[in-house]
Parts: C-alpha cells; sequence; structure tokens
C-alpha cells in the first residue's frame, strides 16, 4: 500500500536555518507529524532554552520550543509528497499551510505558504545521520 518514497520522510532532519533538529514520524492514521527535539540555545536572552515568545496565544509564549510539534497533519500524496499539512514558524509565532517533497533519502524540500503555493517560502532541510 505504500510506495518506496513515503517512508523516506521519518527520522531527523535539520532545518534550513540549520538551528533545530525537527524529528518526523508518521502517526497511526498515516499522517506526517514533526517535532523538535533539538535546538540552539538563545542568543539574545541569557542563552538558556529558546521559548515560544511570539506565539499569538499570549499563555503559551513561555513555552519551550524544545519537544514542540511545528509540522503536523501532512498527508501523503504520492511520488514522495506530503501536502494539507500545517507548519508553525516560532520565528514569527505563524502557522502556515504546508507542503513536504522528498528529494531523496536524504533531503527534503519544505514549503510553507499562505493560500496559494505561489505565495510562501521553501527551506531545503537534511536528514542528520546517528
Amino acid at each position: 500500500m505504500t510506495d518506496s518514497q513515503q517512508d523516506f520522510i521519518e527520522g531527523v532532519w535539520l532545518t534550513g536555518l540549520k538551528d533545530a533538529h525537527v524529528a518526523i514520524e508518521i502517526d497511526d492514521a498515516g499522517k506526517a507529524q514533526g517535532r523538535i527535539v533539538w535546538m540552539e540555545r538563545d542568543k539574545e536572552e541569557d542563552g538558556g532554552p529558546r521559548i515560544d515568545k511570539l506565539n499569538p496565544d499570549k499563555s503559551l509564549r513561555e513555552r519551550l520550543l524544545e519537544d514542540m510539534y511545528i509540522l503536523t497533519d501532512f498527508e501523503y500524496k504520492g511520488n514522495g509528497t506530503w501536502e494539507s499539512g500545517e507548519v508553525y514558524d516560532p520565528d514569527s509565532g505563524k502557522t502556515y499551510s504546508g507542503s513536504i517533497q522528498s528529494t531523496g533519502p536524504n533531503v527534503l524540500k519544505m514549503r510553507g505558504y499562505v493560500g496559494i503555493k505561489l505565495f510562501g517560502r521553501t527551506e531545503l532541510w537534511t536528514r542528520v545521520n546517528d
């Protein structure tokens, strides 16, 4: 039922900004979810862990970014493509529509956009080898 490219998404990935590792897993419903498992320390503050200080929900602004889900509910569409998910950007506090394209076993094209895919940004994420 799965094609060989579907499983490429699972693993730990270095973000395009190279400041975090995101673990992506496929849940029981077959959707891809991704959470931060490592993040650079806060350079602006005391070098402590980074918090979700730009979240639009003021009650969430003190939570740690590490261990937080930033990729949610991506559905596999075939040919190494995952779509219909959401990407939370802790650097802006905004949530975007997203798509993920596997370009092989070690590189993902992550795209976050508003409305249509034309209006967005793409990052290349690379697999973190153990």
